[in-house]
């Protein structure tokens, strides 16, 4: 079997690996070339660019680097039509990913989209274009599995990867320590949300230092450069020690994370630690979202809990004095269990552990179909 693979984002790149090492079982013989990171690097992909290249947030942001983009896809889409896969995988990436997903269907290739884009939260006249140039569309829940039936659009639902990708990893304690404080600090996995978000992390950190011991860490994604962190936390005097990425051991061992929004908010709530989610945009990019977003929340705990369980903080209510209030709330004991345990109804809600082995058999049927 080979697969072209298109991942462009760190959160991609660990979803697609995994997939990609559950397909190995099923045929010794995968070849794989594409976009990704260093995990799928890791398990054999020829890497055309590196997700960390395309890494960049925000509609004025990629307009600003379009020609880059444009030179990237075609690039991609040359080799395609020269290698003539057996399929196209896309995983998330939908401003980028939804554009192969057309030119692989008139190549007349087999696409399969893993982890769908936000349709159902924005711009749902795209549903259109993917029930016209996606042959399966794999999900990560249930409600997404509704949404596309609705629009006869294959669907399969496999449940969320974290679940077995945090697989006996153990989390915080039922309530934080007395004489210490534990946040862990997950600025993001693109340099416009690190440059946006940290320096008012590491303001929340030495307001609440101020009031208590605090033991704060920085969790380095793995499309983030050492040196990028060190220089903000260089800039602030802080001292907030950066970590190298893990599976999970960092926040589960914190009381409290300040996440950019995405799928690090899932992973603390998989873990049991209550978490501040925080968006930065433009102002241009945020006024023109406000206007396409049809829910009520944004952050990806709060949409599968259907209503508010950790606080969402959008531009300019990302400071070191809000983001120091909402932990403070958290973190008191009438709060914090019930945090908890609204996470722990929300990671009920993510399906059985087994998805990415799920993801692999679907694949698999199409090709040897």
């Amino acid at each position: 079997m080979k697969l072209a693979i298109v991942a462009g984002e760190a959160s991609g790149d660990l979803h697609a690996s995994e997939v990609v090492r559950e397909l190995k079982k099923l045929d010794r013989s995968l070849e794989m070339f594409g976009i990704g990171g260093d995990l799928l690097a890791r398990e054999g992909m020829v890497l055309l660019h590196h997700a960390s290249e395309l890494g960049f947030i925000g509609l004025f942001n990629v307009l600003r680097h379009l020609p880059m983009f444009r030179r990237i896809f075609r690039e991609l889409m040359e080799r395609i039509e020269q290698e003539q896969p057996d399929a196209v995988l896309l995983v998330d990436y939908p401003g980028f990913n939804l554009r192969v997903a057309r030119r692989a269907k008139e190549l007349g290739l087999r696409v399969v989209y893993y982890i769908s884009p936000q349709v159902w939260a924005w711009r749902k006249g795209r549903v259109r274009h993917i029930a016209r140039y996606v042959d399966r569309m794999i999900v990560l829940f249930p409600f997404e599995e509704e949404f596309y039936r609705t629009h006869d659009v294959p669907v399969t639902y496999v449940g969320h990867p974290l679940i077995e990708q945090l697989a006996g990893i153990g989390g915080a304690a039922a309530a934080p320590a007395a004489d210490e404080l534990r946040i862990a600090l997950l600025p993001g996995s693109r340099r416009q949300e690190v440059s946006a978000l940290l320096p008012a992390m590491l303001d929340a950190v030495a307001i609440l230092r101020r009031e208590r011991k605090v033991n704060a860490y920085i969790i380095q994604a793995p499309t983030i450069e050492h040196d990028e962190l060190l220089a903000i936390v260089q800039s602030k005097v802080a001292d907030v020690p950066i970590l190298p990425h893990d599976r999970g051991e960092g926040v589960a061992a914190a009381d409290v994370a300040l996440s950019a929004s995405g799928t690090a908010t899932l992973e603390a709530a998989v873990l049991g630690t209550p978490v501040v989610v925080m968006y930065r945009l433009s102002r241009a990019t945020y006024l023109l979202g406000k206007k396409l977003v049809q829910l009520p929340h944004w952050s990806l705990v709060n949409i599968v809990a259907q209503k508010e369980v950790v606080p969402e903080l959008i531009q300019s209510d990302v400071n070191g004095e809000r983001i120091a209030a909402e932990v403070r709330r958290i973190v008191a004991p009438e709060n914090y269990e019930r945090i908890r345990a609204e996470l722990r109804a929300v990671r009920e809600k993510l399906g059985e552990p087994g998805a990415s082995q799920r993801v692999a058999r679907e694949i698999h049927k199409m090709v040897a179909g």
